[in-house]
């Protein structure tokens, strides 16, 4: 029985499995450092309100105060969706894992942080109103 590569494989052949999409790869860890840094820097204090990155709900964007204690509030479950994210990125990284576990890695990780930036929006939301 010979090995050989998948698509090209003859009938008594075993099929190696598909190799990760680079995209599949490579996600979780580019989402991953956009939340982190966005977290990091909202806790701080040092991102500018703007129309590009951080919260962005009317309430959160109203003033200057707002956006900072929405940030401040919000910051770090930010920070937290993005290092589950990183923590994944550099997993599949390290073990390049088949596709379907790849994807399975990648999914679960993005639907985490997804998560904690939802938690993320409401806690600044939250903090954003009690200062207005």
């Amino acid at each position: 029985m010979a090995v050989v590569a998948a698509g090209s494989a003859p009938a008594d052949a075993v099929a190696l499995p598909a190799a990760m999409s680079r995209l599949t790869l490579y996600a979780p860890f580019l989402f991953g450092l956009l939340l982190a840094t966005t977290g990091v820097l909202g806790s701080t204090g040092l991102l500018p309100r703007n129309d590009w990155f951080g919260i962005r709900m009317h309430v959160v964007m109203s003033s200057d105060a707002a956006w900072l204690a929405g940030h401040r509030a919000g910051g770090p479950w930010l920070l937290a969706g993005g290092l589950v994210a990183l923590a994944a990125g550099g997993a599949l990284v390290v073990i390049r894992p088949d596709a379907a576990n790849g994807a399975r890695i990648t999914t679960v990780s993005l639907i985490v942080a997804f998560l904690l930036s939802g938690v993320a929006a409401w806690r600044a939301q939250v903090a954003a109103r009690r200062v207005l």
